[in-house]
């Protein structure tokens, strides 16, 4: 009899082969996604680590894994999926009517008591399987490795079009952050170790900006900008707001807009406000309410609308708002959180023209929008600046001209104190150049008008110089120092009149060159370079000797007290003449060229090795702008590429003195735009860094409006560095 049975076991070999196969491939790649979920840090559903343990049911654990992990990545769209046919597609697919979800995942239904008791599912009472002791371990593993709250926070602040894009962004590079595809910092970013976030908050934060057609122009006002997982906004609190902006400017490019000045809820906007939709959403959600005390059952601020019921813990915001930055540094603070606020000061009439052109077109919008970024800025300057009041060096202010003067300079002084330890310098690209013109004849009236000085020195009181028995030296010295055309002589009047009433303050003012004369242009390009400026009393120019009168002059007394001698024999510093030595009956005096530049770097010894406490004050205004108000007001007749180099050796000279002496603050820098921007909260910090106790205040006008060129001379060119985006 022949056996037949090999042949019908045949086909169920070949079965079974194909089952082992296929059995293999989907553990393979299960055990796959277990591993590259483990070293994102994310937590994997508690419904596949159970299947896992049921090797029976392995096969329909993995195509529920993957089917929530296709639904899961297909939730967030690239920006190209919202453009042309694949946008319109994108949404006939996903979306379901005006209540539908937008492709949302399979809903989350937590069980009874879930929101009130998040600890429920691990209570002692309850028996711990070997699934949900793992999933505590992932959960645990993931607060370590990705805390919602840093430990670290800077934020940098600043009207939109200030520079803050640009701020913010090396300061995340410096820091060690993670930039993204974007390669910018258009919201926030976090270094590796999640332990320090970089912030970007453009002062209104949002979309486009509307206007309601009140009386009133309203601008919102929170509290403070929450962590990114917490954050949502009040229009669809389900949707992670990256998806929300996307769909908002896709549909906003079609036209959905009703209004050109009201901008209408979108109709996918319109969805899911019942809580998070998945499991991982509503865990976060938990660390919300647990690790950040946002909940609207705490005293503590949510920072914006605090969350109800199912979205209690997460914070709603309106679709464009500003940060009161004062009770953004509170909120972190009250959370141990280490806080540093940026303010990005960018001259104001650029910065408006930057804003019209590219975030708010609406012009009485716009300008309420600037008007209470700057209240809130200086608000937060005095409360928590170097000397505020409740609480000091939690505001700083960086100038974005003084940033594109000085570079990497100006850029260290800002790391250090940030505690950033970085030697990162970016490419320096002047985004204002574009935006200057010769001035502006139509707006004369509302500029300064020029104050020259012709000795260089300020006199705080006239009885320190008539009595012949006070001192040369003074006990307090301040230089101000800057550009020919940079407003010097602006600040050192305002300082003037704030020690008048000191005799022991002397201030000098000097340019950069310096000159009594300029009518040869030679003169003027050869870098005669002195060692100091020595007392007015001892100070004499080369080119007045043959109508020297020596009767005002007390050439002994500057030998005997102030250590000028023609027997200096060029080698003992403390005997430096600080220029020329005089000789004769010159002896004593110190002679200068009819131009020349300070060496501000051995000014400061000079005067320290005589005892005097000297500070330095480097006044920096838009470079362009400098340049051409030297050349207005006719500091000299050169050509402008000589005017160029002249500049160049002048910031040469002044990044020298700041990099030696700037951290201990002998040298500081002082923002012409930051004046006119912040006014008396700016000006009176100056004061109390030099320890001048005076509330003296001028009439602040700025000089630089003449400059700015009109809307219709914008031109589109420029580093895109330098432009802001959607949300800056």
């Amino acid at each position: 009899m022949r056996r037949t049975r090999p042949r019908r076991m045949k086909p169920l070999v070949i079965a079974s082969l194909v089952a082992i196969i296929v059995y293999l491939q989907v553990s393979f790649r299960l055990l796959g996604a277990i591993k590259e979920e483990a070293g994102r840090g994310e937590e994997m559903s508690p419904g596949l680590i159970v299947a896992l343990s049921n090797q029976n049911k392995i096969v329909q654990a993995a195509a529920q894994h993957l089917e929530e992990q296709q639904q899961r990545h297909s939730f967030e769209p690239s920006v190209d999926q919202f453009h042309n046919e694949k946008r319109q597609q994108w949404q006939q697919n996903n979306h379901v009517g005006i209540k539908g979800a937008i492709n949302s995942p399979p809903k989350f239904n937590p069980p009874p008591g879930y929101h009130k008791h998040p600890h429920q599912e691990f209570e002692a009472n309850t028996p711990l399987d070997p699934s949900l002791i793992q999933k505590r371990n992932l959960k645990q593993r993931h607060e370590l490795r990705h805390p919602i709250l840093p430990t670290k926070v800077i934020t940098v602040v600043g009207p939109e079009s200030s520079g803050s894009t640009f701020l913010a962004t090396t300061l995340a590079v410096a820091a060690g952050a993670r930039l993204g595809t974007t390669e910018k910092v258009a919201r926030r970013a976090r270094t590796v170790d999640g332990k320090c976030e970089i912030q970007h908050l453009s002062l209104p934060w949002g979309w486009q900006c509307e206007s309601n057609n009140d009386d009133e122009i309203a601008v919102n006002i929170v509290d403070a900008l929450v962590p990114g997982e917490c954050f949502r906004y009040e229009l669809a609190p389900s949707i992670n707001p990256v998806i929300a902006e996307h769909i908002f400017r896709a549909e906003q490019r079609q036209g959905i807009a009703s209004d050109k000045h009201r901008i209408q809820p979108s109709r996918l906007l319109k969805v899911a406000r019942d809580g998070p939709q998945t499991e991982n959403e509503a865990q976060i959600l938990q660390q919300c309410r647990d690790k950040v005390f946002i909940s609207e059952e705490s005293n503590l601020s949510c920072g914006a609308k605090c969350g109800s019921g199912l979205l209690n813990g997460y914070t709603l915001y309106p679709q464009r708002f500003s940060v009161n930055i004062t009770s953004h540094i509170e909120w972190y603070l009250q959370r141990g959180v280490d806080v540093t606020v940026v303010l990005s000061t960018r001259d104001r009439s650029i910065s408006k023209r930057g804003k019209e052109k590219i975030h708010c077109k609406i012009k009485e919008m716009g300008q309420r929008e600037d008007e209470v970024a700057l209240e809130l800025m200086k608000e937060g300057l005095e409360k928590f600046g170097r000397f505020g009041t409740l609480g000091r060096g939690r505001v700083i202010v960086s100038s974005y001209e003084a940033l594109i003067s000085m570079k990497k300079e100006y850029l260290f002084g800002l790391y250090k104190q940030l505690r950033i330890n970085s030697t990162y310098v970016p490419t320096f690209s002047d985004g204002n150049e574009k935006y200057v013109t010769d001035a502006n004849e139509a707006n004369n009236k509302n500029a300064v008008a020029p104050v020259s000085i012709s000795a260089g020195q300020l006199k705080p009181t006239r009885s320190n110089y008539t009595n012949p028995n006070a001192s040369f030296l003074p006990k307090k010295l301040i230089t101000v120092v800057g550009l020919e055309g940079s407003g010097g002589a602006f600040l050192s009047t305002a300082l003037g009149e704030a020690v008048a009433s000191d005799g022991d303050y002397r201030l000098q003012h000097i340019s950069l060159p310096h000159g009594w004369t300029c009518e040869s242009s030679e003169s003027r390009i050869k870098a005669n370079i002195v060692d100091a400026l020595v007392p007015e009393e001892c100070f004499y120019y080369e080119h007045k000797l043959k109508d020297l009168d020596l009767e005002p002059l007390n050439p002994r007394k500057c030998m005997e007290e102030v250590r000028i001698s023609e027997n200096n024999d060029g080698k003992n510093s403390k005997w430096n003449c600080g220029a020329k030595c005089g000789e004769g009956q010159l002896s004593g005096l110190a002679l200068y060229p009819d131009s020349f530049y300070l060496n501000i770097t051995s000014h400061i010894m000079w005067y320290m090795m005589r005892g005097v406490d000297v500070k330095v004050l480097l006044l920096l205004r838009d470079k362009t702008i400098s340049n051409k108000e030297k050349l207005r007001t006719h500091h000299c007749n050169i050509p402008p590429e000589a005017a160029d180099v002249e500049d160049d050796t002048a910031m040469k000279i002044m990044r020298e003195a700041y990099q030696k002496y700037g951290e201990d603050e002998r040298v500081m820098v002082v923002s012409y735009e930051g004046l006119m921007q912040f006014k008396q909260s700016y000006l009176l910090g100056i004061y109390k860094s030099l320890g001048i106790e005076s509330t003296s205040i001028p009439d602040f006008v700025d000089g630089n409006r003449m400059f700015v060129a009109p809307d219709t001379q914008h031109q589109m060119h420029g580093s895109s560095l330098h432009k802001k985006g959607h949300l800056n």
